[in-house]
């Protein structure tokens, strides 16, 4: 790898070894002089050579022009002061050096302004070929649906309640202490959704070079409260954490010389095959003309097996079947941003006196990938969507104008413009904090669900420490008020009584629910008005808390501390959603 890196050196700084010949010519006659200037010409080499290795400046025909204008100046200015003190001319720069060094320096920054030009001659232009498929409803949006037919139930973990479970089972692992867990990615994996994260070095050399490999990842299902972490054995050398040839991006870096190809900005990120190999992957890209901008119709991906170091690299569409994120949600943040942001052009949104028109943000804060956080993952028919909700530039606004899907696999992106008066998700944070206040739990990604046709967001609380507490679920066009949100400790019994606000029929709503359904009798022990729909109660055994609808069932507001009662109901874990009339002998 080292000798890719001397070339691709030499290719960066070419043009700084005409000064240096030049000047081997003027002082042609002095040997000490001679050897002084090969030297500064090493020094030189060897500094661009550290520079690139280290830090992996884009491999585009524009980068390498500006590095050889930049290094040009820089030999040209230091030869010529060398060849003007071999002459007595102390404090000078020789003059076909000075010369060489202004023009260089001045082709340098024409050249930086043309790109910088091109940047924005090329908003518009890189919006349109963003290729945003446009929708005016959201009927066919890419959003979970709950139905009487459904029997998928929300919700997918929260990454930080996730990452709480994964910390707490690190200490499991031998040598905990010199690792850490820097990222995670949703796939599928054998069709089911699960959460993939590798140990990495936590960034001390001298423990790097003592241990050199990472003993695994850890898997844990994405939607399952219960599911407790997995750790899968095998050692991988190549990580994003390690040094020298056996960093990942390093190793992608140098695959991908002479392509025109440059990497996304964050780190590779885990996936696994159906075996459980691991492999690191890196979206890449070409850029639009003579701008730095990403051209969204020519994506590549980088697939680095993190155990033999091995590199191929694919055009989109072309990779293998089991890689789900092939479109990095940054890449995607930023596809968003221009074609909500720039698509009537670069005046419009930022120019001063700009209409603004059509100009729409995401919602920032509320997901966990992407810029500024703005995506939440999700996933609809066997495909991970990175999904944000839109909204106006205005910072007043609280409702959404539409929401937008990203495919990770594909990178198609669809808008559906809403048509309701919905909330935005850190509206629904705030109410659902507001709900909450005296536990002082925090919201945490927020989720959009079609649930019996009503837009609905399904809110994660989670503790200081990131443990999962409960759920809430709000009207997404409602008002946060009491019969439009429903609050539960698991997503079967708060999906069931978030129905019974609306006079969902227990009947058929029962079809999509899977808890077991029993009869129950006993003596009520306790019993609490939920809201104006809904109350809950104790019985003597003390074993279960039991729900049940006064507004489909007006005889159940009746039922009180004492009465003998009996009934029939859905059993989750602790909890019962009663169905229909409570039996009650007292009256």
């Amino acid at each position: 790898m080292l000798l890719l890196f001397l070339l691709l050196t030499f290719e960066f700084t070419a043009l700084s070894f005409i000064p240096f010949v030049y000047a081997l010519v003027q002082n042609h006659s002095s040997k000490l002089r001679i050897q002084f200037h090969v030297f500064v010409q090493i020094v030189l080499f060897i500094v661009a050579l550290v520079f690139i290795y280290f830090t992996g400046p884009d491999q585009t025909w524009k980068v390498i022009i500006e590095a050889n204008l930049f290094t040009f100046a820089i030999s040209a200015a230091i030869h010529g002061v060398i060849v003007a003190i071999s002459k007595r001319e102390i404090h000078k720069i020789e003059g076909n050096f000075f010369v060489g060094t202004v023009v260089s320096l001045i082709a340098l920054g024409i050249m930086i302004l043309v790109i910088i030009a091109a940047g924005y001659a090329t908003t518009k232009s890189v919006a349109n070929i963003t290729d945003v498929t446009e929708n005016s409803t959201t009927k066919t949006a890419p959003m979970p649906v709950i139905n009487s037919k459904s029997k998928e139930v929300p919700v997918v973990n929260s990454y930080k309640t996730v990452r709480n479970q994964m910390q707490n089972s690190l200490s499991n692992v031998p040598d905990s202490n010199v690792y850490s867990l820097n990222h995670a990615r949703v796939q599928f994996y054998h069709d089911k959704l699960v959460y993939i994260s590798p140990l990495d070095f936590d960034g001390s050399f001298f423990r790097y070079n003592h241990y050199k490999k990472v003993p695994g990842y850890f898997i844990v299902d994405a939607t399952s409260k219960n599911a407790k972490p997995k750790f899968v054995r095998k050692s991988m050398r190549y990580t994003p954490s390690a040094y020298f040839g056996h960093d990942a991006g390093r190793r992608i870096y140098a695959s991908i010389v002479g392509r025109g190809l440059v990497m996304s900005g964050s780190a590779p990120q885990l996936e696994i095959n159906e075996a459980g190999h691991p492999y690191y992957v890196q979206t890449l890209y070409k850029q639009y003309g003579l701008s730095t901008r990403k051209n969204y119709r020519k994506i590549y991906v980088a697939v680095l097996d993190s155990v033999t170091g091995k590199v191929q690299v694919y055009k989109q569409g072309d990779e293998p079947k089991w890689i789900d994120v092939t479109f990095d949600p940054n890449i995607a943040s930023d596809k968003i941003y221009s074609y909500a942001t720039e698509r009537n052009g670069w005046w419009n949104a930022h120019g001063f006196g700009g209409s603004r028109l059509g100009v729409m943000k995401s919602v920032e804060k509320v997901g966990t990938e992407g810029s500024d956080d703005v995506f939440t993952p999700i996933a609809y028919k066997n495909n991970i969507y990175y999904f944000t909700s839109m909204t106006s530039n205005n910072k007043k606004q609280t409702s959404v104008l539409g929401y937008m899907y990203v495919n990770a696999k594909t990178g198609k992106t669809y808008y559906y413009r809403e048509e309701a008066d919905a909330m935005t998700p850190n509206r629904a944070d705030s109410l659902a904090e507001n709900r909450m206040k005296q536990t002082q739990w925090k919201a945490n990604m927020p989720l959009l669900y079609q649930i019996d046709g009503k837009p609905t967001w399904v809110v994660s609380m989670i503790d200081e420490n990131g443990a999962f507490m409960s759920y809430v679920y709000l009207l997404a066009n409602g008002n946060g008020t009491q019969d439009t949100v429903a609050v539960g400790t698991d997503a079967k019994s708060t999906l069931q009584k978030y129905r019974n606000l609306f006079n969902a029929d227990m009947g058929t709503a029962s079809s999509s629910y899977s808890g077991k359904k029993q009869n129950f009798n006993g003596t009520v022990k306790r019993v609490v008005k939920v809201n104006d729909n809904e109350i809950a109660f104790l019985m003597n055994d003390n074993e279960n808390v039991f729900y049940a609808s006064i507004k489909d069932y007006p005889r159940n507001m009746f039922v009180q501390s004492g009465d003998e009662v009996s009934f029939s109901g859905y059993k989750d874990g602790k909890t019962v959603v009663v169905v229909k009339d409570i039996s009650n002998e007292s009256l």
